[in-house]
């Protein structure tokens, strides 16, 4: 089982969008409102089984980079997607 699945080059369907199941939320760059015209090469998957008061997506001015940072007991963990 996995909890965060960082991809590079999703299927993106005609809606701009790529397919997940429901296990997962999808985090796509944070440019991907501001920059629609850009193509997004890097998407992260987060399990629905973390608390999302847990992790927040921090903005990065790239359409090729997601940047996620958890936050727990542990301290806090920022992971970079990048293409």
């Amino acid at each position: 089982d996995w909890d965060i699945l960082a991809l590079q080059e999703p299927h993106i369907n005609q809606m701009k969008n790529t397919t997940s199941t429901r296990r997962f939320h999808v985090v796509y760059p944070s440019t991907r409102y501001t920059s629609p015209e850009s193509k997004s090469r890097a998407v992260t998957l987060i399990s629905t089984a973390i608390n999302s008061n847990s992790w927040s997506q921090l903005p990065f001015p790239s359409p090729d980079v997601v940047v996620i940072q958890l936050v727990g007991p542990f301290g806090r963990c920022t992971i970079f997607n990048i293409y």
